[in-house]
């Protein structure tokens, strides 16, 4: 039996705990965490410290001090109890957080003001490279900055309410496609666009943006999810609210970038956008309104996001007084909220009036006018069989040639330039023809900045499961892998890698 002297002096010292916890937080104001206690299907226990963003539909969202959210079923959540001082992580903390996830052999940061920039190498790094990696990555920082004040700018003339980032901001770059493809699997678990379709994302669950490194050459996809980042971080709207898709990718669209410089906001033209918005017949605006559907599939996103960059700038320039009350009520929205189509669109119309199709003629007028008065861009002349792009960190130009002599065969010359600022790469570049005959060039060792010639072939060699015939079109498939790699031991070797025939 225990002595009752030791529960009293037991209960003495848990007293005086609790008394001092309290003490502390009245006289320091130290915002305080929860800890739970949370059980998995075998009964084994682990603890979360975070804070509760949100409860609902069976489940809590905890906000770790990293910014990131895990969800947890409520039933699985045996404890939980105030206790825990609340401190959010440091850009020192999260960066290190992020090398032991990635490895250290294969992770770089630069912290710099709001911002975590890493890198996730696709090979250890030669020594002689780390100077260019911190170069490469000061610049990738002083890009998200600018975005950072541009959102600002606008957030000010649109009177929203913000408020500074309560976790620094991570930025990752994906040297390589392969583990890009394979990280957005894991994150995004297969929904929304497929892998291979994404250039870059934010997740509202890690708080992180995630790139390819291809896309740091023109930072177009960097802008569009900086701005998601921003506007989830600085109170514009509350993550993992149901908010209507049209105005979450509207918003993000009216950011244009030319190189590493942001050339237009929301309140400008956009020149591509507002080109397609002429001929976007397939999707209507009630159906966006009601419906996210068309951005999370791969046939119509393109419309969906063009449509959406069209609502939202007529609204921030015809109706700005409206579009600062609907940004509030948006800002309004819990997560875990459950929406239906009637409720959107009668939200839409409460703040814009009943009469979409009105307000997109109004659209048509304003931006043919607006469209006119732009500063107008060089005619870039388009020319038949040429293209030129950059995927996978190279550079490519190529012009393709229908030899109706030779049977309808395609021929096929360009050259390409390595764009990795700091390492050489091993490249696989197929051009695949719509009958699913291809031309293939394998470039062992292509180092950084060199431009090798794409000699003249033939789209001769029949695709696995295709049955060839004449062609009309081509695109193209670019691989980059490290030459020290397993994978570029097979290509000298001759062993390969077989181009996907599908569309």
């Amino acid at each position: 039996m225990t002595h009752p002297s030791f529960n009293r002096n037991k209960i003495l010292r848990i007293a005086n705990c609790v008394t001092a916890l309290l003490l502390l937080m009245f006289f320091t104001n130290v915002a305080m965490a929860d800890r739970f206690v949370i059980v998995n299907e075998k009964g084994e226990k682990r603890e979360v410290i975070g804070r509760l963003h949100a409860s609902g539909q069976g489940a809590y969202a905890i906000e770790r001090p990293g910014g990131q959210m895990e969800l947890v079923a409520q039933g699985a959540v045996t404890e939980r109890d105030n206790t825990v001082p609340w401190k959010p992580a440091t850009p020192e903390e999260l960066a290190l957080e992020l090398s032991e996830e990635f490895g250290k052999d294969t992770f770089r940061s630069h912290l710099e003001g709001d911002f975590v920039v890493g890198l996730v190498l696709m090979d250890k790094l030669p020594k002689r490279s780390e100077i260019r990696v911190v170069a490469f990555m000061k610049k990738a920082a002083k890009f998200m900055n600018t975005v950072q004040n541009t959102f600002l700018k606008f957030a000010k003339k649109m009177k929203l309410n913000i408020k500074d980032p309560d976790y620094p901001l991570v930025l990752l770059i994906f040297e390589s496609d392969d583990d890009f493809d394979a990280y957005a699997e894991k994150v995004t678990q297969g929904q929304g666009l497929s892998a291979g379709n994404i250039s870059g994302f934010y997740n509202g669950l890690t708080n992180y943006l995630a790139i390819r490194m291809t896309e740091c050459h023109t930072f177009e996809v960097p802008l569009h999810e900086a701005i998601h980042q921003q506007v989830y971080n600085r109170g514009v709207l509350k993550r993992l609210a149901p908010i209507p898709a049209w105005f979450n990718e509207g918003i993000a669209s009216g950011f244009e970038s030319n190189s590493d410089r942001i050339s237009a906001g929301p309140t400008k033209v956009h020149q591509r956008y507002a080109k397609m918005a002429q001929t976007a017949r397939q999707l209507t605006w009630r159906q966006l309104i009601t419906d996210d559907q068309a951005f999370r599939g791969d046939v119509l996103a393109g419309e969906a996001y063009c449509h959406a960059w069209s609502m939202h700038w007529i609204l921030v320039t015809k109706h700005a007084k409206q579009y600062t009350a609907y940004v509030k009520h948006l800002s309004e929205i819990e997560p875990f909220t459950k929406q239906d189509t009637a409720a959107r669109q009668e939200e839409f119309i409460r703040y814009f009036g009943e009469d979409i199709t009105a307000l997109k003629k109004e659209f048509e007028q304003a931006i043919l006018i607006a469209y006119r008065r732009r500063r107008k861009p060089p005619v870039k002349k388009e020319r038949a069989g040429y293209l030129h792009a950059q995927r996978a960190l190279a550079d490519f130009e190529l012009t393709a040639i229908n030899r109706r002599d030779l049977g309808g065969l395609l021929e096929v010359e360009g050259r390409m330039r390595n764009i990795n600022p700091f390492r050489s790469l091993s490249f696989s570049i197929v051009v695949i023809t719509d009958a699913g005959v291809y031309a293939q060039w394998i470039l062992p060792n292509v180092s950084s900045k060199q431009v090798v010639a794409l000699s003249k072939k033939y789209a001769d060699k029949v695709a696995p499961g295709v049955r060839s015939g004449s062609s009309n079109s081509f695109r193209v498939k670019v691989r980059s892998i490290s030459p020290d790699s397993e994978e570029a031991a097979r290509w000298k070797r001759g062993e390969l890698p077989a181009p996907d025939a599908g569309r």
